[in-house]
């Protein structure tokens, strides 16, 4: 009667993700993004990158032309290439969508996490819910960030040198987050920094030959770093600067630059310490509604909160009790392999909130997702855990007697939170709403304009932000001419080009 009843509750849960992760895939392909950013830089540097619209006929804002020199573009680059081999711009959208899904087979991977269950988890969570059908590109560097910071835990909670595909997970993970987002590069070496010294103790002291292991793994982590830091170093050897076009002083210097460091915080918070603007932006207090950038008209909410405040301590009150749970069995020695899993989880989770608490623009949660997606995700392999016996067997272990912390009570608890973000945010995120491009073109661009560039013209269209992009001829065939168009937000940027304004 008791297995009829998980089975039926699982099979509730299996077929409810079913229809949601459907639901979104099928948001993702049909609806336009019609975010700011995405507009502005993300869509027009995926075109630029794979040439569907070339720089003869498109040049962004003067400032977006220094983003596009020294901003690390691999998310652009794939959301370009969803694009270029679909034909549908919207076809850029599923990046987020499919980072989302690698990383609920690596749960599942390395911690056998059931998929309905860190799906319904990770989606309860609203900025990773939004961003999952967004052009933005913060879900897909947080998800490589995440993916360290879980494998920091499992190899320092394993006594085994990792595998040469544990290897590869790392080093994928680390160039993933370090060459879309450049505010994670500096946390990407952190961590390099932590699994850096578990590999190099794990591997001095099973080598056969130590110093012959050490020789070995040196030009390997050479050849690892140029990847993983292939934009830092490209501005660095290019325009001195590794984080070019910011504003950057080093000991007194500052280095290359086109752009002053950005910064945008509500005002009554504008003096306190970065730790805590992040701890009230965590839980929520004077939040905006939830939007892909929390972006408000309202200056004391913007830009605060996407994570579910009470979201937010549900999972840091069950990271406690756990961590207790596991404290009080180890007492007796019964479970002491469970608890030193779970100390380990908890130096992960004290170190990881002590740097996005001080982070700069710590409070801007969507830059910084990876510490939420990490929490929710260790809550999941400490409650599912696994226990490897041979390299390629898994044996189970639910969490040890309890009737209440399982997968299938949690799963429902999860479920119950995305469903109240789901109703909160009334669907808008997870359903098709069928706003096709040829809509959002016939919405945001101005005929008369269009009608006033001739073949061949080179104009300049002032203060059009952010749908500029929609004016390139690459989205009016029907014309059947060509032109080219800079984007400016005032007349004196404009080159010498005719000015539209």
């Amino acid at each position: 009667m008791r297995l009829a009843k998980k089975l039926g509750v699982e099979t509730f849960l299996q077929l409810a993700v079913l229809i949601l992760v459907i639901s979104i895939f099928l948001k993702g392909i049909i609806d336009v993004d019609t975010g700011w950013d995405t507009w502005v830089y993300h869509l027009p540097f995926a075109a630029r990158i794979w040439r569907i619209v070339p720089p003869e006929l498109y040049l962004f804002e003067d400032h977006e032309e220094f983003r596009f020199a020294g901003f690390p573009l691999l998310a652009q680059f794939l959301q370009g290439f969803f694009w270029f081999i679909t034909g549908r711009l919207q076809a850029a959208n599923l990046v987020g969508f499919f980072s989302l899904a690698l990383y609920l087979f690596f749960l599942k991977l390395y911690f056998k996490v059931p998929l309905y269950l860190s799906a319904i988890a990770l989606l309860a969570i609203p900025l990773v819910q939004i961003h999952a059908t967004s052009c933005y590109v913060d879900l897909p560097a947080n998800i490589g960030m995440s993916i360290l910071v879980l494998m920091t835990y499992f190899l320092y909670k394993q006594k085994d040198f990792p595998t040469k595909w544990d290897l590869l997970v790392i080093v994928l993970a680390a160039a993933g987050a370090s060459n879309i987002k450049p505010q994670l590069q500096p946390l990407v070496f952190l961590i390099l920094c932590f699994l850096g010294l578990r590999i190099a103790w794990l591997g001095w002291r099973q080598a056969d030959a130590p110093k012959q292991w050490l020789l070995k793994a040196i030009p390997i982590t050479l050849v690892a770093s140029l990847i993983i830091f292939a934009t830092p170093i490209k501005n660095v050897v290019i325009y001195g600067n590794p984080f070019y076009p910011v504003r950057i002083e080093i000991v007194g210097k500052v280095l290359n630059h086109k752009l002053g460091l950005y910064s945008d915080s509500p005002d009554y918070l504008k003096n306190v310490s970065p730790s805590q603007r992040w701890l009230y932006s965590i839980v929520e207090i004077n939040s905006p509604e939830w939007s892909v950038d929390q972006y408000s008209l309202d200056e004391s909410q913007n830009r605060m909160g996407g994570f579910f405040g009470v979201y937010v301590v549900f999972n840091l009150i069950l990271f406690g009790y756990i961590a207790f749970r596991d404290w009080l069995r180890s007492r007796g020695m019964k479970e002491i392999n469970y608890f030193r899993e779970t100390i380990v989880a908890v130096i992960v989770v004290a170190i990881m909130t002590t740097v996005a608490a001080n982070f700069p623009q710590s409070h801007e949660l969507r830059y910084y997702m990876y510490w939420m997606i990490s929490l929710v995700s260790l809550n999941l392999a400490l409650i599912t855990r696994r226990v490897r016996e041979t390299p390629r067997l898994w044996r189970d272990r639910s969490f040890p007697n309890s009737k209440l912390f399982n997968s299938y009570t949690v799963g429902v608890v999860y479920l119950f939170f995305l469903a109240v973000v789901i109703a909160k945010t009334e669907f808008f995120y997870i359903k098709p709403n069928f706003y096709t491009l040829e809509q959002h073109i016939q919405n945001y661009t101005d005929s008369n304009v269009i009608a006033a560039i001739k073949p061949g013209d080179e104009v300049c269209l002032v203060g059009k932000q952010p749908h500029t992009f929609l004016y390139a001829s690459k989205f009016h065939p029907y014309l059947n001419y060509t032109y080219s168009i800079k984007s400016a937000g005032e007349p004196n940027l404009c080159a010498g080009r005719e000015k539209i304004l």
